[in-house]
C-alpha cells in the first residue's frame, strides 16, 4: 500500500487529494483529444473498412461520442 493510499484511507477523503484534483480537471480535455482523435481516424478510413467494422460513415460521431466501441488497443 502507498503512502496515498493509506493517507486517502486514513483520512476517508478520496479524492481531495492535489493529483485527485488534478486528474478530475483535465480528464474532460483529455478525452475531448481523444474524440477529436479517434473521429479523425475514422473518417480518414474507407467505405469498405468502415463497414467490417460495422459501422457507416453516418454513423461515425455516434459512435465516438458514446463510446460503441473502444480504439485504444
Amino acid at each position: 500500500m502507498t503512502t496515498l493510499d493509506r493517507t486517502t484511507r486514513e483520512t476517508g477523503r478520496a479524492g481531495l487529494s492535489l493529483s485527485g484534483l488534478v486528474g478530475r480537471a483535465l480528464s474532460p480535455a483529455y478525452r475531448a483529444m481523444k474524440m477529436r482523435s479517434e473521429r479523425a481516424a475514422l473518417q480518414a478510413m474507407p467505405d469498405v473498412l468502415l463497414k467490417d467494422i460495422g459501422i457507416s460513415r453516418s454513423q461515425i460521431e455516434y459512435s465516438v461520442r458514446y463510446r460503441q466501441f473502444d480504439t485504444d488497443e
